[in-house]
């Protein structure tokens, strides 16, 4: 077994298992033998880029993306974000930035940034 089949093996297994899909069932959705994707897995064979592009499809990536470095992977969410960044004024940009500081936080109340508004706290309707 050489590298190149290790690295594909192994990004097929992790795609595989952050989407908690069998081997079983991720060779049946792209049309192989029951036991393809063990075979690709354990680096026994190695996907032709036909097949290859039949995985990324599956999984909703670009071969591109299936042979990037995962510390550097952006998503095509995280690209559409990106390149509307250049039109925003700063003021949107904080207002960005403070949006995406409440989405990291643990969600406790104590947790959130200031500028946010308390969702906990109902409005009281006039009579």
């Amino acid at each position: 077994m050489n590298n190149k089949n290790n690295f594909i093996g192994e990004r097929v297994t992790t795609l595989r298992l952050a989407k908690g899909i069998s081997e079983y069932s991720l060779s049946k959705n792209i049309g192989k033998c029951n036991n393809y994707i063990n075979k690709v897995s354990s680096g026994t064979i190695t996907p032709t880029i036909p097949t290859l592009s039949l995985i990324c499809d599956f999984f909703g990536i670009t071969l591109s993306q299936f042979f990037q470095d995962e510390s550097t992977y952006v998503s095509p969410v995280a690209a559409q974000i990106a390149s509307r960044l250049p039109a925003l004024n700063e003021e949107q940009l904080q207002s960005l930035l403070v949006i995406i500081q409440s989405m990291e936080v643990s969600g406790k109340p104590e947790d959130k940034p200031s500028g946010l508004p308390d969702k906990s706290t109902k409005k009281r309707r006039k009579n």
